[in-house]
């Protein structure tokens, strides 16, 4: 009679351990699907916006004449940039520019082809954004040659304004689409940036 009650003791225990194991193996996996969602989205949140620099700028300063060519590189670490005209390359230091400029007739190259010309009766495809207060070390100019460059804005917009962003880049499907550079201001003290980009 014993053994028989011991046996059903540890039968009951074995079931009643399986039972709570089963169920927090499954409130488990649900906390993970409850969370998956917004690792995703911090995930995207995380990924670079690629931007595209037209080929010509004009750089208004602070004081002096405006200068004008092609934006080579944005050194955060010398709080300087670099403008490309034919063979010269000229370094302006960022506490003397008040903005820079991009050519609306100048050409653009896209990361997904190109080159275009801005200017050429092609409408924009969305409404231009202004994204302030930009780390400076959060863009990067990837090739300066073709103006491809790339920004991470997780610090400065949520992450549904990014998702759509991203939604505006995807456009239809079949034509990708990319914002263009309009204009750059630089707060030197803060090392921050603005941007104001159009998708085209």
């Amino acid at each position: 009679m014993k053994r028989k009650t011991l046996s059903f003791l540890v039968v009951a225990l074995f079931t009643v351990t399986a039972g709570m194991a089963a169920q927090v193996n499954a409130a488990s996996q649900e906390v993970q699907k409850q969370n998956l969602p917004s690792v995703q989205a911090e995930a995207n949140g995380s990924q670079p916006i690629p931007v595209a620099l037209p080929t010509d700028a004009k750089i208004s300063m602070k004081k002096g004449t405006p200068q004008s060519g092609r934006v080579v590189e944005i050194d955060e670490k010398t709080q300087k940039i670099s403008i490309q005209r034919g063979r010269d390359k000229v370094s302006i230091p960022l506490s003397q520019i008040d903005k820079i400029v991009f050519s609306k007739t100048a050409v653009v190259y896209y990361s997904n082809g190109g080159p275009i010309v801005r200017g050429d009766g092609t409408p924009a495809k969305g409404r231009p954004e202004t994204w302030r207060g930009i780390p400076m070390n959060a863009f990067r100019l990837l090739d300066p040659n073709q103006g491809q460059a790339e920004v991470k804005l997780e610090s400065v917009l949520s992450l549904d304004k990014l998702d759509s962003l991203r939604s505006v880049m995807v456009g239809d499907g079949k034509n990708k689409r990319q914002f263009v550079v309009d204009e750059m201001q630089f707060d030197v003290q803060k090392k921050t940036m603005t941007i104001a980009a159009t998708p085209s």
